[in-house]
């Protein structure tokens, strides 16, 4: 199929500048660990920052209180840990210092995973409770990726592999979500005939770009490292039977005005999830994807696809977009040919 070629997919993403995202992933950052007790805040920092042979990474730093507040870098995350869930007045202060320039920051209980411990407190910006950091709980880890804007978790991911899975699982649903989004919005419009073909073309060129951008970012989340149009290659090699499901399921249901609606956003997110699932297992587990595990993967998505569209057209019906903006907002995926200016004539004595 000719539209898988490198070629091809390498000048839909021409206009992403591909290397601020590997900047963003190898951007230097400090994950600090406050806690009084140096035994807790050192487990902390061995459970976040753990790396091959054992050691600790250098980016994840345990001090105490006070030195948390007089540290002249500003921290991506704070993560205040307690074996109590009642903060001290020195750990209070550390919160406040934090508020105060605007740090990021998630209070970690030790100890227990009882609902009450983890509650959040005034003033505190996210709180999880568990029993031991060492296995690195998956709560813990969703709540300090979630608390991490853009491409600054790809860093996260690409230092500390225990958040590599959540990283990865947060940029697939992101992109499955936008893909179906943008679905909802285009199958609107094609309930007007004159726009279906512009409107499939522009579809297709978005949803291609975004899954493109999710596999780099997987991998970079991943730790790869490599020159960008090698990697991306590579993904091609790996989900290409990912690309002709979606361009196949895409035929079934993309002509079909409103009553293909839902089906059409559904494929739309179980597509790009399905993707993002196989890329994931070969980026960081070393699994190769089949089309056992597509397959599998694509079913999960399309029942979150389905609950997805629902909603999303929910929201939408109320303000369906009118003809002349959807037109507008896709004229600039269309090859317009330019207009020659217009001569003047002489005008008549």
């Amino acid at each position: 199929m000719s539209s898988l070629k490198l070629a091809n997919l390498w000048r839909v993403i021409s206009d992403v500048d591909l290397e601020r995202i590997r900047a963003s992933a190898r951007m230097p950052f400090e994950l600090l660990v406050i806690a009084e007790d140096d035994a807790v805040g050192q487990r902390v920092r061995a459970g976040l920052g753990a790396v091959a042979g054992g050691a600790v990474h250098p980016y994840v730093v345990a001090v105490d209180p006070e030195n948390a507040r007089q540290r002249p870098t500003t921290p991506l995350i704070a993560v205040l840990a307690s074996a109590t869930p009642d903060l001290s007045v020195r750990m209070k202060a550390a919160d406040e210092h934090c508020i105060r320039d605007s740090v990021p920051r998630i209070t970690l209980i030790l100890g227990t995973d009882a609902p009450e411990a983890g509650a959040r407190r005034v003033a505190e910006q996210a709180r999880i409770a568990v029993v031991d950091v060492m296995n690195a709980p998956r709560p813990l880890l969703s709540a300090i990726v979630g608390l991490v804007e853009g491409d600054a978790r790809l860093a996260l991911a690409a230092a500390l592999p225990v958040f590599r899975q959540v990283v990865a699982d947060t940029v697939v649903d992101e992109t499955a979500k936008a893909n179906a989004s943008f679905a909802v919005t285009t199958g609107l419009a094609e309930t007007i005939p004159v726009l279906t073909a512009p409107l499939n073309l522009g579809d297709m060129v978005i949803l291609t770009k975004n899954q493109l951008i999710m596999g780099y970012k997987i991998s970079l989340a991943a730790g790869r490292d490599d020159d960008p149009r090698s990697m991306l290659t590579e993904i091609l090699g790996v989900i290409g039977g990912g690309f002709m499901f979606r361009q196949v399921a895409r035929q079934l249901v993309g002509l079909i005005p409103i009553a293909g609606l839902v089906p059409k956003v559904a494929i739309a997110y179980a597509g790009t999830y399905a993707m993002g699932r196989g890329l994931t297992a070969w980026a960081i587990g070393g699994t190769e994807v089949t089309a056992d595990s597509l397959s599998r993967y694509t079913a999960e998505g399309l029942d979150k696809g389905r609950v997805l569209a629902q909603q999303l057209i929910g929201q939408v019906r109320a303000g369906v977009p009118s003809p002349a903006r959807s037109w507008q907002r896709l004229r600039g995926w269309l090859p317009v040919r330019q207009s020659r200016p217009r001569q003047r004539r002489n005008a008549k004595p």
